[in-house]
């Protein structure tokens, strides 16, 4: 199952283009999220000591985590995907044997 979240607080927003900050947050702006997994983070000990007195406490402790996976983000204009590196340097690659042949 599941589960989708959708944050109305967003404090700000941001892209290649612009950014957009919220006093104090956007009205107009949500982040639309899915619940990838819950688990538990690495143990913290936690060790109290006073000398001389023959105390001594060990304890552990795991914080509880949640991964989200961010599906949507309303509330700013998408951006023009830019062209990759790789295909512009092929085609020159290209025009340069063709200038040769």
């Amino acid at each position: 199952m599941l589960l989708q979240l959708i944050l109305n607080l967003v404090l700000m927003l941001g892209s290649t283009a612009q950014t957009i900050i919220g006093r104090p947050v956007l009205p107009d702006a949500a982040v639309h999220a899915v619940v990838e997994e819950h688990a538990l983070d690495a143990k913290v000990i936690i060790f109290k000591k006073k000398r001389r007195k023959n105390y001594r406490r060990t304890k552990g402790h795991r914080q509880e985590l949640t991964k989200l996976r961010i599906t949507d983000i309303q509330g700013i204009a998408k951006p023009e995907p830019i062209p990759s590196m790789k295909t512009e340097k092929r085609a020159t690659k290209v025009e340069k044997t063709a200038v040769s042949a």
